[in-house]
């Protein structure tokens, strides 16, 4: 096999005293050439590639930080719903479904389970973006806007 050093090597099994790929003689000025375009070829798939992933780590990341956005903006607008019912502030995600429900909003902890489910959980954590995540994004966006029009 061609080496990145420039040498013809053998992979022979390691025996006693011998190295696999040891060196078997140096390449011919052909070999380096061929070698030479390989190692590039090689190399630029491999870059290519790592960019590929970057990009895509980068759009999974973004989208994650979307889901949690959204979703954090629908634990501002249930939280004040919550105290202006006179419950206090709330600690986690449960509490804040059984306030929702106690409060006679069973339509708004339907939501919230959902996006917390969608977005938190498997948007954010996981880095998942496909059709649930959008879906429950645009659901999450309307809601706020219907509510948030209802308190102006």
């Amino acid at each position: 096999t061609l080496h990145v050093t420039g040498t013809l090597k053998n992979e022979a099994v390691h025996r006693k005293g011998r190295m696999p790929e040891t060196l078997e003689r140096p390449l011919s000025p052909e070999e380096r050439l061929r070698k030479a375009r390989s190692l590039v070829e090689q190399g630029s798939h491999e870059y290519q590639l790592a960019e590929e992933a970057d990009a895509e780590h980068s759009i999974r990341r973004r989208a994650a930080v979307a889901c949690e956005s959204a979703f954090h903006g629908l634990i501002e607008l249930v939280d004040v719903l919550i105290q202006r019912a006179g419950h206090r502030l709330l600690e986690n995600h449960d509490q804040r479904v059984e306030a929702l429900e106690d409060i006679g909003r069973p339509d708004l902890a339907t939501v919230y389970q959902r996006a917390k489910d969608s977005l938190h959980v498997s948007g954010y954590y996981e880095q998942r973006m496909g059709r649930l995540q959008r879906d429950r994004l645009r659901e999450v966006a309307d809601v706020v806007d219907r509510e948030l029009q209802k308190l102006a």
